[in-house]
């Protein structure tokens, strides 16, 4: 297997994913800040770039960027600030908090030895079952298993963005696709791991729903995180859900709930439309 290597800045701040995601180039602002332009229900915006579980910029010079982004002419605004960095812009900027779930170790460690034990006996399990986990770059299997968890959950999805962004991710060093095939050599499971400066993550993930789902589910992260910490990182992060049974999930693994906010300007009368049609900006 060959080891990945770090993304040289960010994953996220790459302008290239916002190309991929939106085929538009993207707005680049101070401290090489990339936000994806795009519409929200007909309103011309500046998003963190679609897909994207989080950002990462020098938040020091924030003042510099929420200035350049209240003068520039789009009417909506969502950026996302760096894993436990507060936002503390005023109105009319509005914050928002979620969270992720991030597992640490410190060197020589793999961050394993945190696991429940009856996670590790999952792990086992999946191996006397004949579940194996392998290397896949076949944009079409990574696909599907990842537009199956989207469909049962009824989340809208753009494939043809989807898959740009596929074949960019699976070409670059920088990330580890991994397949969970069953003893019959079908493909069950995926995850993607994108790996940043000391920290890889578990940014998409897809299944077939059987028997064998969360077996192979276990032993995709157990590889994954084996395989940041060979390559030198220190966290993982499982990329966090508004799912409370999901984000029990991955408390169980000893990743710490870690805070992240979400700044959010509109200009009016844009925003009374918005207030409609998209509240969940304003909660």
């Amino acid at each position: 297997m060959i080891t990945p290597t770090q993304h040289p800045t960010s994953w996220y701040m790459d302008p290239d994913w916002c190309r991929m995601t939106t085929s538009q180039e993207p707005w680049v602002g101070p401290h090489a800040i990339a936000l994806a332009k795009s519409s929200v229900k007909g309103v011309p915006s500046l998003i963190t770039p679609p897909w994207a579980l989080h950002s990462e910029w020098e938040v020091e010079g924030s003042d510099q960027v929420r200035e350049a982004l209240e003068k520039q002419e789009r009417a909506l605004v969502v950026i996302d600030f760096p894993l436990g960095e507060s936002c503390t812009w005023k109105k009319p900027w509005h914050v928002q908090e979620n969270h992720t779930r991030i597992l640490r170790w410190n060197p020589g460690e793999t961050g394993l030895s945190q696991w429940p034990k009856h996670r590790l006996k999952q792990v086992r399990k999946a191996n006397s079952k004949g579940i194996t986990i392998e290397l896949s770059e076949n944009i079409e299997e990574v696909l599907a298993l990842h537009q199956m968890a989207r469909k049962r959950k009824s989340i809208a999805s753009d494939e043809a963005a989807l898959r740009r962004l596929f074949n960019f991710v699976l070409n670059s060093p920088h990330q580890t696709s991994l397949i969970a095939r069953d003893d019959q050599g079908n493909a069950i499971a995926n995850a993607i791991i994108l790996h940043n400066r000391g920290r890889s993550i578990y940014a998409f993930g897809g299944q077939k729903r059987s028997a064998l789902s969360s077996l192979a589910t276990v032993s995709l992260l157990h590889k994954a995180i084996e395989i940041a910490a060979n390559m030198g990182q220190l966290s993982f992060d499982f990329g966090g859900s508004r799912d409370h049974g999901v984000d029990r999930f991955y408390a169980e693994f000893g990743a710490e709930k870690v805070c992240k906010q979400r700044a959010i300007y509109c200009r009016k009368p844009q925003q009374w439309w918005l207030k409609v049609v998209r509240p969940d900006l304003f909660a």
